[in-house]
């Protein structure tokens, strides 16, 4: 049975590679061929995907406005979302879903151990990562040229886009803390210490 701990162990610290080293190509390629390119073909403008900060309303009818005169950029962004953007959420979310079951969610909060449904909760994050992103991917689609919305599409998707994209930061960020977290308990408890 130890055998096979190990055995699933190691499957899942190679897969977790795999998909590292295809989180980061994913993300090089993404940055230069099409973040950078749009930058230049927009005349220096950041494509809004690439804002961590988020963005508003009021930018998202901007860049709406802009990519309709403008289909370089358009043309860009839609590659973008039908490349790379099809399998980087799946890809990312993959990884971090790794990196918790080889970590383990396991310690203390405020002196309590955590229960069977928090970790589940904590498992379902990358889940709910990819699928965030690629609701954000999806709408964008939607949206931005060639695509022709509706005035009523354009005011449904304007509003959601900036929560969708929090939402997406919000869930990617909460994970890696904690990762973070899971980890330093990990490395600490080798030791006999215990973290609250």
């Amino acid at each position: 049975m130890d055998d096979r701990a190990q055995g699933n162990a190691r499957s899942v610290q190679g897969l977790a590679a795999i998909l590292a080293a295809l989180s980061l190509a994913l993300f090089a390629w993404i940055y230069a061929g099409f973040v950078r390119a749009f930058s230049e073909a927009a005349a220096g403008q950041q494509m809004l995907d690439a804002r961590i900060g988020g963005y508003e309303r009021d930018d998202v009818i901007v860049m709406l406005r802009y990519l309709k005169d403008h289909p370089d950029p358009a043309a860009i962004l839609h590659s973008m979302y039908l490349g790379p953007e099809l399998i980087f959420p799946l890809v990312l979310g993959g990884l971090l879903f790794c990196l918790l079951q080889m970590i383990g969610p396991n310690g203390f909060f405020f002196g309590r151990a955590i229960p069977p449904g928090a970790r589940f909760f904590i498992f379902c994050l990358p889940i709910f990562y990819a699928v965030v992103d690629y609701a954000e991917n999806i709408a964008g689609l939607m949206l931005y040229p060639p695509a022709t919305p509706s005035d009523a599409t354009v005011a449904l998707l304007s509003s959601a886009l900036p929560i969708i994209v929090r939402l997406k930061f919000l869930t990617l960020v909460v994970t890696v803390i904690l990762l973070a977290r899971f980890a330093i308990f990990r490395y600490l408890s080798r030791d006999g210490s215990k973290p609250s």
